[in-house]
């Protein structure tokens, strides 16, 4: 679908500044990194995280040519362009979907609550696939910005359309109800969550009614006491039918569940059946999937074999390593043109063009061998420069469609693990992206490195998330050089730099020149500062275009050599001063020299002077940290008075951020912070852990009062209890010291702890009155058991801790 732009205009009541293009407008982004289809792009300037005005010119250079900013706020610099004014960008995005919301045809469900909203709708999409033509909010786009994407990117020609809504805020649902408009309405459940943006419970419950204002029906939970109350008021007087569920005598569906062993046995009248899910929130999610089949009279039974098999529901894309040197994007449980070009754009920023290859099953029961399913595929493949696809599924096979460059072909999954050969896979970024049937999570299982119970999980959103909190935290316009040296502090240097590079930042930094260079050859084009170059490296660290720190004068002396014996005529490189950490750089006496020096080689250029902060985390020496301070501005000022070039000059660390952004000067170096680790006595508001270390229960063994444990018998069971042999040892980083009682896991909501030695493949911890079973998975630190408190355990820093991990140990990749 496509619409003239001076349409949109209209119904942004505003008049175009340029002349209108011929071509519609298909797309609409607000970020100028997945700009694939320009021509028919309308580029919103939201102000979100970035005021999106900064990156119109961004835009521009990718080919856009449409663009929606503040009154007043136009680019006329940027040639054969046309310029929306109004008042607010979100506002306009909001308009404009609800336009196109307003010529659907068919029904749409809204669905909100507190939790289950995503799988609610994925199940629902699940049960009736094939039955319906469905279009769906991709992953959790639910917000201010993300409902208005969801509803632009609903065909016309559907049969029914899932949208989910949340809000965190009083009057946030105002604008997301007039951009959906629901037929229909479905409330999950209600919680906790949000609960310090609202008055009470029954102001926030009353909130998201509103989305329901234009609803026919309205399915709900009835156990929830204060909802139901509330459902119940509003609907007084309303032209709408509640369909209630739960065990009460007076519910519209009376659904009861019963747990047996690995599954829940739900109820409803005569019918019965199974989910492979025991856990209390997806029997809940499943029950509101019933009720709401209930409610469009669909008939229970045909769903049975469907809700036997409804699948673990995944949020989030995942980058694994695979063999021979290729990595694979994990996304096996759906397949629909939304879900798969956000796959595709998250494939884009791991890859080049030449290294992305999409493994694809058939798509959506209802769009299976149409020829717009194949035009459609075609040209999302070409957007994202994929040159590479292997089809899985009867309607490729049969109709060979040309879908990519080069393209192959295989009638089930079974076929394609028998006949592809994983050499083929060599040095690839590999997409697996398929329907839930079709089972391709084998396909991972078989390209996979290695199979370890012991993973380290890295979230790439909860590292964006810390990188906008530091940056937000000094002066707009201060840049910002993140550290990703140490292998990205353990969590794998290169996806960690694709992450900041894309989320904007201006510089990153590495310890030694090989870790630049592997940055460099995997396409990396950030300036990338190298702390310590080896003086035998000079000539290959300038060689890839990477920026080696001098801090004395030998160091410049090998810089001169190296560039009047290599011919390299220019070097951009870094100068250290030591302001009082006393590990390296020149002293401030020096200065003077070493201006003199500079200025006598213009082929070498300054590009930021910079020292270290001794012990900005610990406030017991702030006086020292101030001195430090004083003393890197006073070199500033004599540098910036007596050079006519002006480096970016730069002091701050992760708690230097944190305790004296009034220093940031021109740039900042957030480190440790970027990973969710805190660096002081207190840990920052709104930090978000990046790395998650997981294990697995091996095995489960109850033993008697006095029993030992492990080697040398270390741990004795001082009651009858039960342990659990957890796969994780020293030699994966999981510390010896932490033996015996002194270090925790989490298993299931409870801590426990060790007990006997760490072995070094395994430990054994106490799960005496903790429900669990082999196979559960163990949390050694992340969400529940912060990385700060295993390393007071261990009597140790978190740097020691996150950087230890063993390289045995696989690094997952995944944004939500």
């Amino acid at each position: 679908m496509a619409y003239p732009l001076h349409t949109l205009a209209a119904i942004l009541g505003c008049h175009p500044s340029g002349t209108l293009p011929e071509r519609g407008i298909r797309k609409l982004t607000y970020d100028s990194r997945k700009i694939t289809d320009p021509e028919h792009t309308l580029f919103f300037a939201l102000k979100a995280h970035r005021d999106g005005h900064a990156f119109m010119d961004e835009a521009w250079r990718s080919g856009v040519r449409a663009f929606v900013c503040e009154k007043g706020r136009s680019k006329p610099e940027l040639k054969e362009s046309v310029f929306l004014e109004v008042e607010d960008p979100l506002h306009a995005l909001q308009e404009v979907a609800a336009y196109h919301r307003s010529l659907l045809d068919f029904p749409v469900a809204g669905i909100t609550g507190s939790n289950g909203k995503t799988v609610v709708k994925e199940w629902l999409a699940y049960l009736l696939a094939g039955e319906l033509k469905l279009g769906r909010s991709p992953k959790s786009y639910n917000s201010q910005i993300g409902l208005p994407v969801s509803v632009w990117q609903l065909d016309r020609h559907l049969d029914l359309g899932l949208i989910e809504a949340g809000i965190s805020t009083k009057g946030e649902m105002d604008h997301l109800s007039t951009v959906l408009k629901p037929d229909w309405g479905i409330f999950t459940s209600i919680g906790s969550a949000h609960d310090s943006g609202f008055s009470s419970m029954q102001e926030k419950i009353r909130e998201k009614l509103k989305l329901f204002e234009t609803a026919d029906f309205l399915v709900y939970p009835d156990h929830y006491p204060t909802l139901s109350e509330e459902i119940e008021h509003w609907a007084r007087g309303r032209d709408i039918v509640l369909h209630s569920w739960g065990v009460r005598e007076n519910s519209s569906y009376r659904i009861t569940s019963q747990v047996q062993e690995d599954k829940t046995r739900i109820r409803f009248g005569e019918h019965a059946f199974f989910i492979p899910f025991t856990d209390s929130a997806s029997v809940e999610n499943a029950c509101t999937c019933l009720a709401t089949l209930l409610a469009l009279r669909q008939n229970p039974e045909h769903f049975v074999s469907r809700f036997a098999s409804l699948p673990t529901i995944e949020m989030r894309l995942q980058l694994v390593q695979g063999q021979y040197g290729c990595q694979l994007i994990n996304d096996t449980y759906s397949n629909d043109f939304s879900s798969l070009e956000i796959a595709l754009q998250f494939l884009t920023k791991q890859s080049k063009p030449e290294q992305r290859l999409v493994v694809i099953s058939s798509m959506a029961h209802a769009d299976v061998g149409a020829p717009e399913t194949y035009l459609r595929l075609r040209q999302l493949f070409s957007e994202y420069e994929v040159r590479s696809v292997m089809a899985i599924g009867e309607d490729y096979y049969t109709d060979r469609p040309l879908l990519a460059e080069e393209i192959s072909y295989f009638p089930d999954t079974a076929d394609f693990i028998r006949s592809v050969e994983r050499s083929l896979f060599r040095d690839m970024t590999v997409l697996v992206k398929g329907r839930r049937d079709f089972g391709l999570e084998r396909v991972i299982r078989k390209l996979e490195a290695r199979v370890h119970e012991t993973v380290l999980e890295i979230n790439l959103n909860a590292l964006e998330h810390n990188f906008r909190l530091y940056r937000s935290r000094v002066a707009p316009g201060t840049r910002v050089m993140a550290m990703v040296k140490a292998q990205g502090y353990g969590s794998g240097s290169l996806e960690i730099a694709r992450q900041l590079q894309q989320s904007g930042a201006d510089y990153l930094a590495v310890a030694y020149t090989d870790e630049g260079i592997v940055l460099r050859r995997e396409g990396i084009s950030l300036p990338i500062m190298v702390m310590n170059a080896a003086r035998g490296s000079l000539k290959e660290c300038l060689d890839h275009g990477l920026e080696p720190v001098v801090y004395d004068f030998e160091m410049l002396d090998f810089l001169e050599s190296t560039l009047s014996s290599s011919g390299i005529t220019e070097a951009g490189i870094h100068v250290e001063f030591d302001t009082g950490m006393h590990r390296l750089g020149f002293l401030e006496e020096q200065l003077g020299e070493l201006l003199q020096r500079l200025k006598a080689q213009p082929g070498i250029k300054v590009r930021s002077v910079f020292s270290h902060l001794a012990a900005a985390d610990e406030p017991k020496h702030d006086a020292y940290t101030r001195g430090q301070l004083e003393r890197f501005t006073a070199i500033r000022e004599h540098w910036l008075s007596q050079s006519d070039g002006k480096p970016l000059f730069h002091i701050l660390n992760t708690s230097g951020i944190e305790r004296f952004p009034e220093f940031a000067l021109d740039m900042i170096r957030p480190g440790i912070g970027l990973y969710g680790i805190q660096s002081g006595a207190q840990r920052p508001e709104g930090l978000e852990p990046v790395a998650i270390l997981k294990a697995r229960i091996s095995q489960i063994t109850k033993l008697e009062k006095g029993e030992s444990v492990g080697y040398s018998r270390a741990g004795r069971m001082e009651t009858d209890g039960t342990i659990a042999v957890v796969s994780i040892g020293y030699a994966d980083g999981f510390r010896r010291i932490l033996s015996n009682g002194k270090g925790k896991v989490w298993i299931n909501g409870a801590l426990a702890p060790v007990i006997g030695n760490i072995c070094m493949d395994m430990c054994m911890v106490d799960v005496s009155g903790i429900e669990c079973r082999e196979g559960d998975e163990v949390e050694i630190f992340g969400q529940n058991q912060l990385i700060e408190n295993l390393a007071l355990d261990a009597e140790t820093i978190p740097y020691e801790i996150i950087t230890g991990i063993s390289s045995r140990v696989s690094r997952v990749y995944f944004r939500e």
